[in-house]
């Protein structure tokens, strides 16, 4: 598969929803999901899940009236791009750094280190 590209806050808002779903979903069903946040207007949306089907993101199929939409990148594929890339520009490669500047910033608690703690022991043995 090609590199993938950064998606705009609006498109990853669609492919979230997607892939929350797990299944394909109808253009109505989108909107649907969508529409529980703030209003939107199917003709804007429907451009936007043709960009994702332009960029490799999506593919779709239509049935009688309604159009489908399937992912073709998995959220976790994407994620683990994005979080590199984020990883890299913003913290030097350092994951200390990272968490050390959320919890700086009061952006995670306590608990969420003692998670973090918990789960880092979990995969390294408790070593």
């Amino acid at each position: 598969m090609a590199e993938l590209m950064r998606l705009p806050d609006t498109e990853l808002e669609i492919m979230k929803v997607i892939w929350e779903s797990g299944r394909t979903l109808s253009t109505s069903e989108v909107k649907a999901s969508l529409e529980e946040q703030r209003p939107w207007n199917v003709s804007a949306l429907q451009t936007l899940l043709n960009r994702l089907i332009d960029r490799g993101f999506l593919e779709s199929y239509k049935e009688g009236k309604n159009r489908f939409y399937t992912p073709l990148v998995a959220e976790k594929e994407y994620l683990a791009v994005e979080n590199k890339a984020f990883l890299e520009k913003v913290n030097n490669h350092s994951v200390t750094k990272l968490v050390a500047s959320l919890y700086d910033s009061h952006s995670i608690t306590e608990e969420d280190l003692d998670e973090l703690a918990a789960f880092i022991r979990s995969k390294t043995g408790g070593a």
